[in-house]
């Protein structure tokens, strides 16, 4: 099964092999962040929401950006996940190399002339150990802002931390965002964590608003 994690971080390859620019921002990083705290919830590593995350067991996950995220909140104090989004997206460039390193591993990317490429051309990952195959995350989360159903929990998290990272951008028109913008609204902002990368994101946007207008003196 592909992780959060690594689905998050495939939205920022562009089909050509470019990385979208949004990839380089403050906002994507903190969303990979959260997208990784979201696995070792998920994977019963931590026990994350708005008020506290707490580390339930430091046994690695196996996935090398997940449990490297894992070491540094076992090491730290205990704290928000917000708080913590804000101090680990400094992380963010290592733990991109990690994920990127394990898709090549898993055949969903190939590096040609070094860049990424896409290398499944039929919008599928390879089948998993149980047999199955997975439509690729751009197509299920147009499929899902395009219609009236709601999505999977992993989906709806996706598409809120893709909104959050500014990764619909680099597929979506700004006249198509808004248009979906309460499709958008709806089924993106449900999950606790996704809600604590928000706020981190708010936070950080107005440390750096604060800063510049400061900087004058």
């Amino acid at each position: 099964m592909i992780s959060l994690t690594e689905e998050l971080t495939l939205l920022a390859v562009e089909d050509d092999g470019r990385i979208a620019y949004t990839a380089g921002s403050p906002n994507f990083a903190m969303a990979l962040v959260g997208a990784c705290i979201i696995d070792l919830n998920n994977a019963g590593r931590v026990d994350a929401d708005l008020a506290a995350l707490n580390v339930l067991s430091t046994e690695p996950t196996g996935l090398a950006a997940q449990d490297r995220v894992l070491e540094l909140l076992g090491a730290g104090p205990s704290q928000t996940t917000e708080r913590w989004v804000l101090e680990l997206q400094a992380d963010a460039p290592a733990l991109i190399r990690m994920t990127l390193g394990q898709l090549q591993q898993r055949g969903i990317l190939h590096l040609t002339e070094k860049r990424f490429l896409w290398a499944l051309h039929t919008r599928r990952y390879p089948i998993d150990d149980g047999g199955k195959e997975q439509k690729e995350a751009k197509l299920r989360i147009l499929a899902a802002l395009l219609s009236e159903g709601l999505p999977t929990p992993h989906d709806s998290i996706l598409i809120g931390l893709a909104v959050a990272g500014g990764l619909l951008e680099a597929y979506l028109s700004k006249s198509e965002i808004a248009r979906l913008a309460e499709r958008i609204d709806e089924i993106g902002g449900l999950d606790l964590v996704v809600r604590g990368v928000e706020s981190a994101i708010r936070s950080d946007a107005e440390v750096r608003a604060h800063a510049i207008m400061l900087s004058i003196h």
